[in-house]
């Protein structure tokens, strides 16, 4: 099976992968969108969990992954729930894991299950953290990070296929870790980075399509119309026609406020309200003539890039609404 991706380009399925991409579970997560329910707000904002999910797998297969990390890499999202990490709102997960919590119950109760047993790899997926290239703690770079962030600038339009390129060939492996091999480009990464948090994580119309979308599920919930269940088993297409086709006058009047025309801004003194999230910086390892250190240990601009976007995450976000 052939298949082409924005960042990797062409590409060939292993067997088992081909197996598991067409189950019923990993299909679900073309219709889940990697920023949640900004895609109401953002058309252009069309990025799914399976598009992140193989992605990841093609980037450890790219830098030499075994089979297994590489297996690990196609699942480790299987189990978000329609809209993303707006559960983590939702359900008050400050952590932002709630799909992790399910992961295993995920896989155990679908055909994934059954083609991983029959192919007989030795793989365990208790604990993601074992395979270095598909995770590694924060801020170091891991194939989730690097595809998460470079394909939404990619699809987005903020970066170009030739940046993309020379990061590829800048990055190498270095003891089971992503290592850039020059400082250009390692300070290219944190300033798109620093871009990205701005241009999409830390959007005002991004935060008020979470913070809305969790408003209305919270009050679904309460209504006795949805169950935390079907969140976890359905897409964003199905939860948004089952809310639409709700005849509640107070639930259509909250849907009618998430279309493309919102205006928000950011305005400490007079906010609506106020939404705080994961923290999510990155600090990339890069080759020197002394050996390999993160970037922020060598580079002023680096170091002071991390600690604003910090910050910023630690202050949270006060959003005022201009017009819906």
């Amino acid at each position: 099976m052939n298949g082409k991706d924005i960042l990797h380009g062409e590409y060939e399925w292993h067997d088992i992968m081909q197996d598991l991409i067409t189950t019923k579970a990993m299909q679900r997560l073309q219709g889940v969108h990697q920023a949640g329910a900004a895609y109401l707000i953002h058309e252009n904002w069309t990025v799914t969990r399976l598009e992140h999910s193989i992605g990841v797998m093609l980037l450890v297969q790219r830098f030499g992954g075994i089979i297994e990390e590489q297996i690990a890499g196609l699942l480790h999202d299987i189990s978000h729930t329609s809209f993303s990490h707006v559960i983590d709102y939702l359900v008050d997960d400050k952590a932002e894991s709630y799909h992790d919590q399910i992961f295993l119950d995920t896989i155990q109760n679908s055909e994934v299950a059954n083609i991983l047993t029959a192919a007989n790899y030795n793989l365990s997926l208790e604990d993601l953290g074992q395979y270095p290239l598909l995770e590694q703690p924060a801020p170091n770079l891991c194939a989730d990070r690097i595809d998460y962030f470079l394909r939404d600038m990619r699809t987005y339009g903020y970066i170009s296929e030739r940046e993309v390129t020379d990061f590829f060939d800048d990055l190498s492996v270095v003891d089971g870790q992503f290592v850039l091999q020059s400082e250009t480009i390692a300070m290219w990464y944190i300033q798109k980075y620093q871009e990205y948090v701005a241009l999409v994580l830390l959007d005002p119309k991004n935060i008020y399509s979470a913070w809305k979308m969790t408003m209305i599920l919270r009050y679904t919930l309460e209504s006795g119309y949805i169950t935390l269940k079907f969140l976890e088993i359905s897409t964003d297409k199905v939860v948004m026609e089952k809310l639409r086709g709700i005849p509640d006058e107070k639930l259509q009047g909250m849907l009618a406020t998430l279309y493309t025309d919102v205006e928000v801004v950011l305005d400490k003194q007079n906010y609506d309200f106020y939404m705080r999230g994961k923290t999510r910086v990155v600090d990339p390892l890069v080759r020197t003539i002394t050996g390999v250190v993160p970037i922020s240990t060598i580079n002023e601009e680096a170091k002071s890039s991390i600690k604003n976007l910090t910050e910023k995450y630690e202050n949270g976000s006060f959003i005022r609404v201009i017009h819906v």
